[in-house]
Order: C-alpha cells, then sequence, then structure tokens
C-alpha cells in the first residue's frame, strides 16, 4: 500500500509566528504531499456501501502520523475512523477543541472518465471525491499533520472523524452520534469554496401513492386511473408556496421549498395504471419539522378528496435508497449556528489572517450533517472546505490544489487556535 511521505515525529520548533505559513515550513507537511494524499484518497474508490479499502487506509494512516485511532462499525465492512490527538480515555468524557468531520463514501462514477486516476492538470486535481469531499478529508489529515510535525503540544485534542454513508442513510454521523463525542467547536469539511456556512437547510423525502385499478387499455372504463388520480394531488403542490424566514443582515432571507422529482405509474402503455407514486424533496428551513411537513401534505391529500371524494392516497417519509428505519424515524432537519457564535468568529479571523481579505458568509440551500453535530451533539459548527459544490457528483469534479493548501493552512491555524498549547 503506497502512503503519502508524511512524519510521524515532532520536529524541534521553538515558535510559530503568525505571519508564517505553516504548511510547507521545513521540517513539517510540503504543500506537494497534502497534493499526494488527496490524490491517493481519489484512487481508493470508495462509492456508498464500499468504502472498507479507504477506510482500511486511513485506519493505518492516523496509526502512522502517531494518531490514536478510534473505529466504529455501521455495518459489516463499514465504519468510522476517528483520528484523535493526543489520545483520550473516553470520547464521551473528554471534550475536544477541535473536530474536523469529513465524509468518505462518495457518489458513484456515473459517466465521470478516469473517476479514480487522481490525476493533476491545469491546476487541479481530478476525480470522484476531489470535491464531494475526499479534498475536505485530505485537509483535515494534514492540518493535524503539520502542526504536529511542527511540535505543538495541545491542550485539548483535535479530532479528525471521518464517516461513512452520508450519501445514503447516514449511518456514519449517525453512530458519532451515539458515542457521545464532545468538542468545543467543529467544522463540517464540506466543500464551500472557503466561504464560512453556520447553516443549512433540512430535507424531508415523501412519497405519495395513489392506488387506482388496472384494466386493460382498450377498455379502459373498466378501471381507475392512478395518474390521472395524482393529477389534482399535484396541481396542489405546484401551488404550494412558503414565507420567507430573516436570518439577519448576514444571511439575508431564505425559505423552504418542494421539488416534485419522481413520478411512476403504470406497467405497460396498453393498460390502465393501478398505482402512481410521486416523490417529493421537501426542503425545511429553521423552526420546520417533519411532523409540520407531513401535516402540510396531509392537507393536500384532504383537498384533492374534496374534489375526487373516492379517492384513495398515503403519504409517508421515504426516499428510494432509504433502507434503514432510523434515519426514516429520525429525518434531515435544518441547522444554525449563531453567527456571533465562536467558532463564526474564529474561522472568521483565521480566513482573514490566511487570505488577507474577509470571508463570505451565507446559508446553504443544501443539506450537510452539520444537522447531527448541531442538533444532536449540540456543537457549534459550521461549514468551511475546498472545492465548488456545483462540481459535485458532476463528470468534471476537481479541486483547485491552491485552495486545498489555503483550507489546510486554515485548518492548521484553527486547530492551534481552538486547541490551546504550547509549541
Amino acid at each position: 500500500m503506497n502512503k503519502p511521505r508524511v512524519k510521524a515525529a515532532d520536529a524541534d520548533v521553538k515558535t510559530i509566528s503568525e505571519p508564517e505559513t505553516l504548511v510547507g515550513r521545513p521540517g513539517g507537511i510540503s504543500r506537494e504531499q497534502v497534493v499526494e494524499l488527496t490524490s491517493k484518497l481519489i484512487a481508493i474508490p470508495s462509492v456508498n456501501g464500499e468504502e472498507g479499502c479507504l477506510g482500511e487506509y486511513l485506519r493505518e494512516l492516523f496509526q502512522i502520523l502517531g494518531l490514536q485511532v478510534v473505529t466504529q462499525e455501521v455495518a459489516p465492512g463499514r465504519f468510522n475512523v476517528l483520528g484523535i490527538w493526543p489520545p483520550i480515555e473516553e470520547i464521551a468524557v473528554a471534550t475536544a477543541g477541535l473536530l474536523l468531520h469529513a465524509h468518505y463514501d462518495t457518489a458513484a462514477p456515473y459517466d465521470m472518465e478516469e473517476p479514480f486516476s487522481g490525476a493533476v492538470r491545469g491546476g487541479y486535481i481530478w476525480g470522484r471525491g476531489t470535491v464531494d469531499q475526499k479534498g475536505g478529508l485530505a485537509a483535515a489529515i494534514m492540518a493535524v499533520a503539520t502542526v504536529k510535525s511542527l511540535g505543538f503540544k495541545p491542550s485539548k485534542p483535535v479530532v479528525v472523524a471521518a464517516v461513512v454513508d452520508e450519501e445514503a442513510e447516514h449511518r456514519g454521523s449517525s453512530r458519532l452520534v451515539q458515542s457521545g463525542l464532545k468538542a468545543d467547536m467543529a467544522i463540517v469539511t464540506e466543500p464551500s469554496s472557503l466561504r464560512i456556512v453556520p447553516g443549512c437547510k433540512g430535507t424531508v423525502p415523501l412519497k405519495i401513492e395513489v392506488e387506482g385499478r388496472a384494466a386493460h387499455g382498450c377498455r379502459p372504463w373498466l378501471g381507475i386511473n392512478a395518474v390521472a388520480r395524482a393529477l389534482p394531488i399535484l396541481k396542489r403542490l405546484f401551488e404550494l408556496t412558503y414565507p420567507e424566514v430573516d436570518l439577519g443582515p448576514e444571511l439575508g432571507r431564505i425559505r423552504g421549498s418542494l421539488n416534485v422529482g419522481l413520478i411512476q405509474g403504470g406497467v405497460a402503455y396498453n393498460m390502465v395504471p393501478a398505482s402512481c407514486t410521486i416523490w417529493l424533496d421537501r426542503r425545511t428551513v429553521p423552526g420546520e419539522t417533519p411532523a409540520g411537513v407531513m401535516a402540510e401534505i396531509q392537507k393536500v391529500l384532504t383537498l384533492a378528496r374534496e374534489e375526487v371524494p373516492d379517492l384513495k392516497a398515503d403519504v409517508s417519509i421515504a426516499r428510494p435508497d432509504w433502507n434503514w428505519e432510523p434515519i426514516r424515524k429520525r429525518g434531515l432537519n435544518p441547522a444554525l449556528t449563531a453567527v456571533d457564535s465562536a467558532v463564526v468568529s474564529l474561522v472568521r479571523e483565521t480566513h482573514q489572517q490566511v487570505l488577507g481579505k474577509d470571508p463570505v458568509l451565507y446559508f446553504t440551500d443544501g443539506y450537510n450533517e452539520l444537522d447531527f453535530l448541531v442538533n444532536d451533539l449540540g456543537i457549534p459548527s459550521i461549514q468551511y472546505g475546498p472545492g465548488d459544490s456545483r462540481l459535485a457528483h458532476t463528470s468534471e469534479e476537481r479541486v483547485e490544489v491552491e485552495e486545498l493548501i489555503t483550507c489546510t493552512e486554515v485548518y492548521a491555524r484553527l486547530i492551534l487556535k481552538a486547541c490551546g498549547g504550547e509549541v
């Protein structure tokens, strides 16, 4: 197994002056090593459900770096890998100064050419997961390796949590929550183009099943067309509107949304469809709940029954790729960390020091696992990572090398500030 050339030994470095860069300092981690590790992570496929090989690599890498390694199995061959430094006796007892959270499963390659090459060209690293989100994971690992190699001795631990199953049922972060991990603050290393994201929308996936009665297409009057029965439901779904929520001057105004993503009905062109299924993606904002969303859709069905009294239709929380009951019960909720919190202030300050300008703040329309850290573990958390999220899951997925290096530098400085200690 080829490993990046990382050093477990601490160098005899007496001071770390603020203006100097940490990445690339003699005796520490080089820029090339950051790129090398990112390419290596890309070269080990870890499509959702098939993360085991990369998990083993991460476990071995953390050991080489001299980190305490904790694994958390979520299913056979699927496990979180935590790298902790300095070591702690019990996760649920000690409080980390900083948690760096990343998922190491990826979407499928789809039509991407050479998705696992990790090739470096044109100033970018290419491949599935460069943006979503092995670039952020590599930056987190190399940030810890950087400050460790430069002789930093933190008074509070830093934890790199590499979790599985973010792309589907979120079993990895659910298992992390079960461990009772504590931290003063956390960074979700998902791509944000180095912008600060203190909040995300939730998502309530829904399935509406409409019942009809089958008949041959030559005698449609003998059946009940489920697609036709779905029309008054669809009409009312498309008429739904959502009020704006004001998150303040820095984050602005946001609103929830509903997308009708899939409509499935019938088995043949010459058969009256006996069923029609409508799949919905309802994005929620702070203050909205799955129960409230369900009540909203139930009202739509009630209004549709006023038009079609014998309409048979039911709604449930479901997603085509969800088979794990705990995630159906829990759902995926919106999250928000106050813009005047310590974690936002610290990242803002560090970004300004490294890049020489103030960072942009925004609330993302997408979902990420800030939800588990903020809502379940109670850790003030933000999203901040390398890469353009619009490239995630596409055939053009790539991360800019300079942005990756800059992010590693920011993470390294955050460890120094959040974990305290001395050099």
